[in-house]
């Protein structure tokens, strides 16, 4: 990857540009005195000083189109995730539900700089804000996956703290997206990738075609790009969801077992004690086999594997058209437009949908009761089942104290399929007076459209009535309700018991005209507004300092982001199996000023100074500053140093967000193995709790112990807060640059990141912990009004969560970027060591350093080499060092809780076979590294973390480049 570090170094100031983007800045002509002026997009600030030695004050990193074509990707995601400062937000992977809110960004790719957060990394095309295309009601941040990679020439990524120069979000930094300029001439690309394993195949065809005219230059470019699936299945590591045991006693959990649960089958369970069943009568294993070093298992179980159904890498589809044009207007003035459109599909598909018609569709947990009589219902009467229901339940022979576990198989897997599209369009005119002035005024609007479709559920209600059934006086059965039985109320069965009275009278399950009662299909629609105006005037004052005058940019920005979000009925009443949704409706405005100074004091120092005040219809009065030195002390060594103060205001999902639910994680109930004698304060709150108090008392160790169906069952509601303020955050910078020799270059820099007032929502497990870990005497079993429990058998069954200003972040650390050029062989290496990472909480701190997000070492290196003037061999080496799951004590033995050092290696070789055909051929992942085990909250379907670690294998690709 080439930098503007290096192209700075190549020139006489050795200069490592870095600090802040401009939507374009002017650079004369080095090699000749004329007063000819070319304007390209560089990253810059906004002073158009008209000059290639403007230097700034921090580093930037350029991703050129090697970077991007070396490793054949069709989402500029997958190649950002390889640079050490940063992390994939949303991939592919890390986002494979259907459940609740999470389904609406299914097909989203975003990006996180310095693991700050898609929403504090600001993402710029061409110096030009971006819409966000993650729903409104779960976040913000721009959707990678439309911005298709056959018309980048390049991403600047620069990090830090940059507010003063484009306002909020850029708490993390900027990542900056050149599109291709004065395109002349026609190009066609496709290639296809598929993986050794098999799955994941991808496939690639564009084509773009530019031409110059007198006075300007018109383009267009189209393409289409496809990610096939790759299912959990598919993999040995992903295959079964995984269970971490003590198999010694020792406390400490060793080996891998399949998960013991849940018990949702498609013949159904019965459970009571220790009696467990299947809805036939027949004895059901409830055997946790472990696994061995291939991860299969050694032995049988009846447990569901739920991961047989879940996705490894999600399915997605994108076409898209943009285009562009710029021309001269007079010999003082120009005009540019550039279009993009993009539709993206994508869909996941999950298991088929659990029922616990105890639990889902009478709710118990919350007071509810069945009605229903093992000894009476015609449900149970007669069925082998019921018998043996019957000698173990005693005197109280209520379904109420039966599991009672099916997945609705007849139904299809729960499927989300989200059809999203994106537009956006962008112009300025820009006037150059005279006097060296320049003035831009640019627009830019961006709207993503988004239709959700699910299906696979059912409704809840509805499912009450037809389990609720009485005699029809014709020898079968009927709902009993009068008026479901007029709308089309049907009885099904789904307790398995086929030999009852119900099943001898054919309602053995859901019949298809049971099922169009029954079935809903689910969805809703969206859409995220921005626009953004901006009118800066820049050039040079007839005023010095030192040996050259100062530059100057002042200028106005208005911008305004709406969002409107529309689930379905169903989801908003929470009546079917998935997870609630409310409706979303905000809007907000802000109209800033902002300048910039650039002042040059001596031939060995320039400082540059920048500030922005902003007025938010939301929070208010924003203020932000930035000051930058720039000190190239010889031809050989160039010290730099930035110290800024920035902001974010929070954005439509953190204010208006109503509230999206999802699953919580399985362990998220730490009461789950306390015991009745233990004497730790989690022990006592626990055994306060009466539901879990009666569970002791029956259990032979005094343990409460939940199944695997109770693990599965909570719900996490998350909404935003009309009170939050903004954040801010303090960044300095310090760094160097050193060109011993012309085509070698030396960069060092050190980066601290405070920021206040952190926008946040405390995650539910630390919420969990800390509230059952308190002080016996301060314990609050609903922990203030936020965690609500199964009144009668304990599990959790909802946690409410809402945003606050309440963390303080802390990060640093060092970047190392070093870069050699030998005629025909260029290398390049880029590293990241994280010092710190730090969360203080209202709850306390929180470490993350050495996190499996948070590896101490991180580094890209690369090669591209021309072995002769038409062969090319192109090659990429990724590192993260070794990570934890759980920092500090950990029941998890170190070889569970250790990730692994990784290496990935990918090669490219492309050969040009005359002036205009090029192909090539290459490998991603060349040594076919494996993930690492996530034991502690790993993504869905996954077992492991892939924003860190690669979940598909080796992959080959091969594709043809013609150039006219």
């Amino acid at each position: 990857m080439k930098t503007n570090q290096r192209m700075f170094c190549r020139s006489a100031l050795s200069l490592c540009i870095a600090g802040l983007f401009s939507s374009a800045a002017i650079a004369n002509d080095a090699e000749q005195e004329s007063d000819n002026v070319e304007r390209i997009v560089v990253t810059g600030s906004n002073i158009f000083k008209g000059s290639a030695n403007a230097s700034s004050s921090a580093p930037i990193t350029e991703i050129g189109k090697d970077a991007i074509e070396g490793v054949a990707a069709i989402s500029i995601g997958d190649v950002l995730n390889k640079i050490p400062s940063v992390t994939a937000s949303i991939n592919g992977s890390s986002d494979n539900v259907s459940l609740g809110g999470a389904g609406s960004n299914v097909g989203v790719s975003t990006t996180s700089l310095r693991n700050l957060g898609s929403a504090r990394t600001l993402v710029l095309v061409n110096g030009r804000r971006y819409v966000s295309g993650v729903s409104a009601n779960t976040g913000y941040g721009v959707d990678l996956n439309s911005i298709p990679t056959a018309i980048i020439e390049r991403v600047d990524v620069l990090t830090g703290g940059q507010s003063a120069i484009y306002g909020s979000d850029a708490i993390a930094g900027v990542i900056n997206i050149i599109t291709k300029q004065d395109y002349d001439g026609l190009e066609f690309n496709a290639f296809a990738a598929d993986s050794t394993e098999g799955g994941a195949g991808r496939q690639n065809v564009d084509f773009t075609y530019g031409q110059n005219f007198d006075s300007g230059n018109a383009w267009v470019s189209v393409g289409y790009s496809n990610q096939d699936v790759l299912n959990s299945s598919d993999r040995d590591f992903s295959k079964y969801e995984m269970r971490f045991l003590d198999t010694n006693g020792d406390g400490i959990r060793d080996s891998i077992a399949r998960r013991d649960g849940p018990g949702h089958v498609d013949g159904a369970s019965l459970g009571y004690g220790d009696l467990k069943i299947f809805g036939n009568g027949d004895p059901f294993n409830t055997n946790q086999p472990l696994l061995d070093g291939n991860y299969q298992p050694m032995g049988e179980s009846d447990w569901d594997n739920q991961h047989a159904n879940r996705t490894l890498v999600t399915p997605f589809e994108r076409f898209n058209v943009a285009s562009g044009i710029s021309f001269d207007v007079s010999e003082n003035s120009a005009f540019e437009v550039e279009i993009n459109y993009a539709q993206t599909k994508a869909r996941v598909d999950l298991e088929e949908a659990p029922i616990d018609v105890v639990n889902n569709i009478f709710r118990k947990g919350d007071g509810g009761t069945t009605g229903i009589d093992i000894a009476t219902s015609p449900f149970f009467v007669g069925s082998s089942a019921g018998q043996q229901l019957l000698a173990v339940m005693g005197s109280d022979t209520s379904l109420d104290g039966v599991s009672t576990n099916r997945r609705t198989f007849e139904f299809g897997n729960r499927l989300t399929e989200n059809h999203r599209e994106t537009f956006r369009i962008a112009g300025s005119y820009s006037y150059y007076f005279d006097n060296d002035l320049d003035w831009k005024t640019s627009a830019t609007y961006g709207i993503t459209s988004q239709q959700q479709n699910n299906s696979g559920d059912f409704s809840i209600p509805h499912m009450q009535q037809a389990v609720t059934i009485e005699e029809d006086g014709n020898g079968g059965y009927q709902c009993a309700d009068e008026i479901a039985r007029i709308y089309g109320c049907l009885p099904v069965n789904p307790f398995g018991t086929t030999d009852s009275l119900a099943g001898q009278a054919g309602i053995v399950g859901f019949s298809d005209e049971a099922r169009k009662y029954l079935a809903v299909a689910t969805g809703q629609t969206g859409k995220v507004e921005q626009f953004v105006a901006t009118s800066v005037v820049s050039g040079e004052l007839d005023l010095s300092v030192g040996h050259d005058n100062m530059g100057f940019a002042a200028g106005l920005e208005y911008r305004k982001e709406s969002a409107v979000e529309n689930p379905d009925s169903f989801r908003q009443l929470g009546i079917t199996r998935e997870g609630a949704v409310q409706p979303i409706d905000g809007s907000f405005d802000v109209a800033e000023v902002f300048g910039e100074l650039y002042i040059p004091v001596a031939d060995w120092l320039n400082v540059s100074l920048a500030g922005r005040v902003g007025d938010y219809s939301t929070i208010g009065t924003t203020s932000t500053y930035r000051l930058g030195l720039d000190a190239p002390v010889n031809d050989v060594i160039r010290l730099r140093a930035s110290q800024s103060s920035s902001v974010r205001a929070p954005n439509i999902n953190d204010i208006f967000s109503t509230g999206t639910t999802s699953v919580a994680n399985p362990t998220i109930d730490v009461c789950n193995g306390a015991t009745n004698s233990g004497t730790s304060n989690r022990d006592v709150n626990c055994s306060s709790v009466a539901a879990i108090s009666n569970r002791m008392a029956t259990d032979p160790n005094g343990e409460y112990v939940l199944v695997g169906s109770e693990t599965n069952n909570t719900l996490v509601l998350q909404s935003g807060s009309p009170d939050l303020k903004e954040e801010t955050a303090d960044s300095l910078t310090l760094g160097f640059v050193v060109t011993p020799i012309d085509n070698l270059y030396v960069s060092l820099d050190y980066y601290d990141i405070e920021i206040e007032d952190g926008i946040t929502t405390i995650t539910p497990d630390i919420m969990v912990e800390r509230c059952y870990d308190a002080d016996p005497s301060q314990f609050d079993a609903t922990c203030g009004g936020k965690v609500v429990r199964d009144v009668k058998d304990g599990p959790i069954l909802n946690i409410y969560s809402t945003s606050i200003n309440a963390d303080t972040i802390s990060t640093s650390g060092l970047d190392l970027e070093i870069g050699y050029s030998l005629e025909d062989l260029h290398l390049n290496l880029i590293a990241n060591y994280l010092g710190e990472y730090e969360i203080d909480t209202p709850g306390g701190k929180i470490d993350n350093l050495g996190k499996t997000l948070f590896p101490e070492y991180r580094y890209t290196m690369n090669a591209s080499y021309d072995i002769t003037e038409a062969f090319n061999l192109y090659a990429q080496l990724t590192y993260r060092s070794e990570t934890k799951g759980v920092l500090g004590e950990t029941t998890l033995s170190d070889d569970l809780n250790t990730m692994d050092a990784v290496y990935y290696v990918d090669l490219r070789a492309s050969y040009q076979i005359n002036d205009a055909v090029n192909v090539y051929v290459g490998s991603n992942n060349l040594f076919d590294e494996q993930p690492d085990i996530q034991a502690t909250s790993a993504a869905v379907g996954t077992n492991t973390t892939p924003q860190a670690y690669d979940v598909i294998g080796r992959q080959i690709f091969a594709g043809v480049k013609l150039t006219f």
